[in-house]
């Protein structure tokens, strides 16, 4: 079993709404940390797992940019917007994972921080099932492989890619003929896929 310990950077200078979101109560095997300024602080968004910024009477665009610049790669950068500053975030869509839209009620608002939770936790169930589907077939000494129904590698074990003296990066998304260093793919194969 997993445990993670999620790190919130709350940033904006109406405290209020985000206040009910420190009193929502973790889902099993989380916990909370979190972090607070009425200004983006770098410092702050480089630890955070989730940046949620009210831009509400902020400077939107440059908001934003700060935070981006400053978070780690797989953190998630939230963000609290009225219509007006949605329309000035345009060059910057693609670091928002997601946009509320303000005002927001305390309904919504806890509606929205759930269902962040819930899409955090199935990902780190995701993950989790991964570790064991990869450590259950590493260690059988027979070949393993999964493929799509074009035949196309989608995981091996290491035992395969010690076969076929090719790495799992090499092989994932290829065929039989390249694998195996041949000219065609083996009609056998393509029947049995079949």
């Amino acid at each position: 079993m997993y445990h993670c310990h999620l790190r919130f950077y709350l940033v904006g200078r109406q405290h209020g709404p985000l206040k009910q979101i420190k009193d929502a109560a973790p889902l099993p095997r989380f916990t909370h940390e979190f972090l607070e300024s009425g200004e983006p602080e770098e410092t702050l968004a480089a630890q955070a797992d989730l940046i949620l910024a009210d831009l509400t009477e902020m400077d939107a665009a440059k908001t934003v940019r700060t935070l981006a610049a400053a978070k780690k790669p797989d953190a998630s950068l939230i963000v609290i917007a009225d219509r007006e500053q949605i329309d000035r975030l345009t060059s910057q869509l693609s670091v928002i994972q997601d946009i509320w839209t303000a005002p927001l009620s305390p309904i919504e608002l806890h509606f929205r921080f759930c269902r962040w939770q819930e899409n955090c936790k199935q990902s780190r169930e995701l993950w989790q099932a991964r570790q064991y589907l990869e450590a259950a077939i590493n260690s059988v000494p027979n070949l393993v492989w999964y493929k799509d129904k074009s035949g196309i590698h989608e995981m091996v074990n290491d035992s395969f890619c010690a076969t076929v003296n090719k790495t799992k990066a090499q092989i994932q998304g290829r065929g039989h003929a390249y694998i195996w260093d041949v000219e065609f793919d083996d009609p056998a194969c393509i029947e049995s896929e079949r």
